[in-house]
C-alpha cells in the first residue's frame, strides 16, 4: 500500500509435491512427469490470480509462475515489482519490519535480519512470510524492487489452514510476548 505497484511478476522456487513423479514417467503435464528428485520444473502457479482476491488492488497487475525443486520442504517467493512511487530499498525494509511487528500481520510476517539464510532455516516457522532483508535488492531510481520471501510449504500452510479456522469460527486466544 505504501508505495504502490503499477505490475509484477511472482517467481514461486517452490520444493516439489506429491503431484510430481519420483522417476520419469506419464504424466498429464509433460515436464510434470520428469523425476522430481534430479529436476528443477517450470509450471504454472496460480499466485497470480490468488494475490488479487486478497489485494484487489493488485488485478491484472501481476504476472507468475513457479519452478519446482528437489528440496522436501521450503520455497521461496521473488516479487520483482514496478512501484508507481519512489522507494528505497531501506524504506520498503522498515515499512515490511514495522507492519512483521505492529498491526494485523503480526505473527504473519518474520522479518528476518539473517544474512546467510537458506530453505532449511525456514522449516518450522510458522508464519506465511519470512521475509530475506539481505537477498532483497532496490532500483537505482527507487522505481523497481525484488523482495525475497521464504514460507515453509508443509507445517507454514498448515498453520495458516488453523489461523483461518479460528478465524472463522471466532476463536481468539491473546498472543503476550
Amino acid at each position: 500500500d505504501t508505495f504502490g505497484v503499477r505490475k509484477g511478476h511472482v517467481e514461486t522456487i517452490h520444493s516439489y509435491t506429491n503431484d510430481q513423479n519420483l522417476l520419469d514417467n506419464f504424466h498429464k503435464k509433460a515436464r510434470r512427469g520428469r523425476s522430481a528428485a534430479v529436476n528443477m520444473v517450470i509450471t504454472a502457479t496460480g499466485a497470480a490470480t490468488a494475490v488479487p482476491k486478497i489485494i484487489p488492488s493488485l488485478k491484472d497487475k501481476l504476472t507468475a509462475n513457479a519452478v519446482r525443486v528437489p528440496t522436501p520442504n521450503a520455497s521461496l517467493a521473488i516479487l520483482n515489482l514496478e512501484l508507481t512511487a519512489p522507494a528505497t530499498l531501506e524504506a520498503i525494509n522498515d515499512s515490511i519490519r514495522v507492519a512483521s511487528i505492529s498491526g494485523d500481520l503480526v505473527n504473519q510476517i518474520h522479518y528476518s535480519i539473517d544474512e546467510e539464510l537458506v530453505s532449511n532455516d525456514v522449516v518450522g516457522n510458522d508464519c506465511c512470510s519470512v521475509y530475506d532483508t539481505h537477498a532483497s535488492i532496490g532500483c537505482q531510481d527507487g522505481s523497481s524492487c525484488i523482495l525475497y520471501t521464504w514460507y515453509d510449504n508443509e507445517f507454514g500452510y498448515t498453520k495458516q489452514v488453523i489461523r483461518l479456522a479460528k478465524f472463522v469460527s471466532g476463536v481468539r486466544r491473546m498472543v503476550y510476548y
